[in-house]
């Protein structure tokens, strides 16, 4: 049989999944993991402090809980999507994502959602400053996401008003939280929070005295599940 004859084959036996979601899968791979997926916008530097924060929240998640979550970071630099490969365990993807040596670019969210319909998020993380979408594109493909259960999460870093109220929008439209963090310092604080919570939503984890931001993270992620029950 040809290569070509095989993969027909396959095709109809697993079903089809287009990027503009018109045709969708009627299979779902087994999967016991989480997917978190975790933008990121702004400058470069923004894009190492995060995967700093990200190495320590999987440190702490893999020693409680083996490799139930994976996680990737994606970047908007030199004008394209940079993407790690997705880490089950601590250092992979942030190592990874260290090596971008690039220029911050204009964001590219609603091409950015588009791809990651089909890699079956569980939770999708915007941090940074920047939101240079359509808005109407960036909510059509938020929509589809939140079709597939996925919520959006986004952590505004700086000052600007415009991004931040889209920022807001898009985590309201899916159900997700929206934060205003005091500054990039902040994101280390909230990360291992926000991904103790993400592994396991039926439990908002502790947070020791003193982490105003991890405070304010907690109150709204409790409240979060309480208004939205019906999303996994």
């Amino acid at each position: 049989m040809k290569l070509k004859d095989l993969l027909q084959k396959m095709r109809a036996a697993l079903g089809s999944f287009t990027r503009d979601g018109e045709a969708v899968a009627d299979w779902e791979p087994f999967k016991t993991r989480r997917r978190v997926e975790i933008m990121v916008t702004g400058d470069p530097s923004r894009v190492g402090a995060v995967a700093d924060a990200m190495d320590e929240a999987q440190k702490q998640l893999f020693a409680g809980n083996g490799d139930a979550i994976e996680l990737r970071i994606t970047g908007f630099l030199d004008n394209c999507i940079h993407r790690s490969r997705w880490s089950k365990k601590p250092f992979k993807a942030a190592a990874q994502a260290r090596r971008w040596q690039c220029e911050q670019a204009k964001t590219r969210f609603a091409d950015a959602f588009a791809d990651s319909r089909g890699e079956m998020l569980d939770d999708l993380v915007i941090i940074g400053d920047r939101f240079d979408d359509r808005m109407e594109d960036a909510l059509r493909q938020v929509e589809h996401l939140k079709e597939q259960g996925v919520r959006v999460h986004c952590f505004h870093t700086g000052k600007d008003l415009s991004s931040q109220e889209a920022y807001e929008k898009l985590a309201t439209e899916s159900g997700g939280v929206f934060m205003r963090l005091e500054g990039q310092s902040s994101i280390a604080e909230v990360m291992p929070i926000l991904m103790a919570h993400l592994n396991d939503r039926d439990k908002v984890p502790a947070v020791e005295a003193g982490g105003n931001e991890a405070q304010k993270l907690k109150r709204l992620l409790t409240q979060d599940d309480e208004e939205n029950p019906e999303l996994p």
